[in-house]
Formats: structure tokens, C-alpha cells, sequence
């Protein structure tokens, strides 16, 4: 599903027939996939309608990180590497929390990471002593929000505007317009768009899940 329809679209570029609008949804998704790619994003920012389940290696720590999630129905770690399946931990031996392992906020979301509570049956994320064996399954709705924030939205619909604009020049490098002079157009991505993105926090750091 696109964070915007083709009907938005062709309000920005003042457009009335629907004839394009297949045309004009593919660029919207190109363009929803480009912001999410710059951002490090790769489960997108769109949460899952669904729950699955992801594995992660024991941190042998209080502190697991993972993937961002707004919403978790499940956490189970195993005892030991041999164990056949995963124990599940009730809902009082762990909190979800985002930020920073230091300064953890248990109300904001997506959450980016487990902590063990310490009034529950555990202590910590059981390593297994193997390089990245899998010892936790946590059951999510992957992806950041269950609703694309509105800079978002608007920072996709920016972008599709400004490639259905080359096409109309055949994906001219620059165009001339009697308003604006000439325009370039060869920036991959468009510089008010990265600001909006930077600015509003919304690119991850490349290192690791943090």
C-alpha cells in the first residue's frame, strides 16, 4: 500500500484525467522505496498489518536491540543453542523501549529494542556462545508506523512530482521555464527532500540496528 494515492498527485501537478493514475502509483512507489533506501529502511516505514516472527542472537546482556516495531505480541529465547524451540517469556519479563540503551523511552515508538525486566523471570538474553546463533524469536508488526507520518507523505508525493516532471522533458537533465529559468534536475534525490528527511530524524545510522 502507497503512503499516497495518484489522485494526490495529480493535484500537485495539475493533472485531472485518470488515465495516467497507473502510471502515476508506480511512481509513487519508486519513490516511497528510493526515501525508504536513503533512510536505511529496509522493512520500510509502512508496519506490517500482521504479526511474523524474526530470530535474533542472545545479546548475553539485559539488553536486546531490534528491528523497529510499534507494536510486539510475543517474545521467546531459548535456554541453551540445543533447545528445540523457544520458551515464551510472559509480558512481565521484558519491556520495549526506544532510543538509546542509556536513556531508553518505554512510551514512544517504534520500539528498537527489549529490555529484561528485573521483576521477572529472567536476567538476560541467553547467548550461546556461537557467533550469531539464533536464541530469541520476537513476534511484531515490522516497519516504523502504523500511520506514514505527514512529512513523509508529502516528502513521496515531492519526489514523484519531480520525476513526472523529467519525463514530460524526456528525462532532460535540465529544463527552461519562462517562470523559473532553467531547472537541473540531477541531484538523486531532491535537497529539500533530504532536509525534510534528515531534519525530521528520519534516517537510521548505517552501523548495526543503531
Amino acid at each position: 500500500m502507497t503512503w499516497s494515492t495518484p489522485q494526490e498527485l495529480r493535484s500537485q501537478i495539475n493533472k485531472q484525467s485518470t488515465l495516467s493514475d497507473t502510471d502515476l502509483g508506480l511512481l509513487l512507489t519508486a519513490a516511497e522505496n528510493t526515501i525508504s533506501r536513503f533512510c536505511n529502511r529496509p522493512d520500510g516505514f509502512l508496519a506490517d498489518s500482521t504479526a511474523s516472527a524474526r530470530t535474533y542472537p542472545g545479546s548475553g546482556k539485559n539488553i536486546l536491540f531490534i528491528d523497529e516495531t510499534p507494536e510486539i505480541t510475543a517474545v521467546g529465547a531459548k535456554d541453551s543453542y540445543g533447545d528445540a524451540s523457544f520458551t515464551a517469556w510472559a509480558v512481565t519479563d521484558w519491556l520495549a523501549f526506544s532510543g538509546s540503551s542509556k536513556f531508553p523511552n518505554f512510551n514512544a515508538t517504534p520500539y528498537t529494542g527489549l529490555m529484561v525486566n528485573p521483576n521477572g523471570d529472567y536476567s538476560i538474553f541467553q547467548d550461546s556462545h556461537y557467533r550469531n546463533f539464533p536464541m530469541v524469536q520476537i513476534t511484531a508488526k515490522w516497519g516504523a508506523y502504523t500511520t506514514i507520518p505527514t512529512e513523509l507523505k508529502e516528502a513521496s508525493i515531492m519526489q514523484a512530482t519531480r520525476w513526472f516532471k523529467r519525463l514530460e522533458g524526456a528525462m532532460a537533465d535540465a529544463l527552461a521555464s519562462g517562470d523559473f529559468g532553467m531547472m537541473m534536475y540531477r541531484q538523486k534525490l531532491d535537497p529539500d527532500i533530504a532536509m525534510i528527511l534528515v531534519n525530521g530524524r528520519y534516517v537510521k545510522p548505517t552501523v548495526g540496528r543503531r
